[in-house]
């Protein structure tokens, strides 16, 4: 008996999906201009699937089709990068106020335990990618626990497509990475931590906004 096929929408999720993790590996270049054919090749989907998978990555910023030209991949510029920030400023100093209320002094000791944990690597000389991968992920998870902390979906969404759009600025060669960089957002967070386990939320706040404004300036390689 033959297989029935997919579904249109499940094909074309596959297709979106796809698209994401071949944007963040560096396999479709930021700035690049393909046609629908290369594009559908690249990811091994259907036409049919991608045009519909594109019609939301439009929506979503990654893309651009332009009429008879092909379809240009995102290249964010300095103006969207702040805009971005200032989307985050606003989210995560909510954030802070409501995981002041609902975190643990434990659950705050095992965030500074995490974050001590990557300044010690970066200090000992830990090989650079691993402790870029390390990193990120301690850095991913602090700023989605706060979010998660709203118990608001709307407000978890909203920074989550921020963070998206903030990790295609920073596939740009001039986003770099270093130990010392990874220090100083680690030591920004325990700022956060340590006003939060002083239970003086306004200082927490005062803390993410300042390490978001220096987040900013690493990713414009200020």
């Amino acid at each position: 008996m033959a297989q029935i096929a997919e579904a249109p929408t499940k094909l074309s999720q596959i297709a979106y999906q796809r698209f994401k993790e071949a944007l963040f590996s560096r396999r479709i270049p930021i700035g690049a201009t393909v046609s629908q054919g290369e594009l559908a090749e690249l990811l091994e989907v259907q036409t049919g699937a991608l045009r519909e998978a594109m019609q939301l990555l439009e929506k979503e910023g990654f893309l651009t089709v332009l009429p008879r030209s092909g379809i240009r991949i995102v290249k964010p510029d300095m103006s969207h990068l702040k805009d971005c920030f200032q989307m985050r400023r606003v989210l995560e100093g909510e954030a802070v106020r409501r995981f002041a209320e609902r975190a643990t002094m434990s659950e705050l000791a095992d965030w500074r335990a995490r974050h001590e944990a990557i300044i010690e690597l970066a200090r000992g000389g830990t090989v650079e990618s691993a402790l870029i991968a390390r990193s990120a992920e301690v850095d991913q998870a602090f700023h989605r626990a706060l979010l998660e902390s709203t118990r608001n979906p709307l407000m978890i969404s909203a920074h989550a497509h921020m963070m998206e759009q903030i990790g295609v600025i920073r596939l740009d060669n001039m986003y770099m990475l270093s130990s010392l960089a990874i220090v100083q957002t680690m030591q920004e967070h325990l700022a956060v931590l340590a006003a939060l386990e002083a239970q003086d939320p306004d200082t927490a706040v005062a803390a993410m906004d300042a390490h978001l404004a220096r987040a900013m300036h690493r990713a414009m390689g200020l």
